[in-house]
């Protein structure tokens, strides 16, 4: 039997279908014991403020610096990829960790700490192993062959992702949502032969492949809509 759970999200009805999968991200803010209360908040800020068609439960803080939300598939790697970088393009230091578990629903409210199902506990189980894994993201979808496929290019493109200067955070955050470099330029009051020569130094291509593998799973795995 197939059965849909029916939320109000920003105004809108939403449903899910609880064999439908999801994603679950799962973050916490990496060193948190080093900043002051003023930065936390402005952090916090920061993640709630990313916007994407593809959320379906909003961001919720929890232990005062972990954080979960909801999404479609399709779209996770991005949204996680983004809260990172605009935490990273405010200060390179900082960092955020981040489990994305992909999964069914078993029960689905409007807030999304008190919603459950394979695809919360994954999500959460795993980011309590990343500090152990020396990584700052993961995929679990339940699929041992996928997820250690995913798990080798996850430690590829963090390496890259913690390297990353503020100045290039700032470029590849507006280029993962497909803005042209010379409108990246404008954005940032940079040269357009700036911003490829910054994304270049940024490994770009590297972090781009990882993005349309990913999407290339979810769209085999769980249909293109997901």
């Amino acid at each position: 039997m197939v059965i849909f759970l029916f939320i109000t999200l920003n105004g809108y009805i939403c449903h899910v279908n609880k064999k439908k999968q999801i994603a679950v991200i799962t973050g916490d803010i990496v060193n948190s014991s080093v900043l002051n209360e003023d930065q936390k908040k402005v952090i916090q800020n920061k993640i709630e403020g990313i916007k994407n068609e593809g959320i379906l439960l909003k961001p919720r803080f929890y232990r005062g610096d972990s954080f979960q939300l909801a999404a479609k598939p399709i779209v996770a790697l991005k949204l996680a990829l983004k809260f990172r970088l605009e935490v990273k393009r405010w200060q390179e230091r900082n960092d955020v960790r981040i489990s994305i578990g992909i999964g069914e629903v078993s029960s689905w409210n409007e807030d999304v700490l008190l919603s459950n199902g394979p695809a919360f506990e994954r999500s959460g189980k795993n980011l309590d192993g990343l500090k152990k894994k020396d990584l700052n993201i993961i995929i679990v979808s339940g699929s041992r062959e996928l997820d250690r496929e995913l798990e080798t290019y996850c430690y590829m493109a963090d390496l890259l992702v913690q390297d990353l200067t503020s100045v290039q955070a700032n470029v590849i955050f507006y280029k993962l949502d497909g803005t042209p470099q010379g409108k990246i330029g404008e954005i940032l009051h940079i040269s357009q032969p700036a911003v490829s020569k910054t994304l270049k130094a940024a490994n770009w291509k590297a972090i781009e492949k990882f993005i349309k593998r990913y999407a290339q799973i979810i769209e085999k795995n769980y249909g293109i809509s997901a």
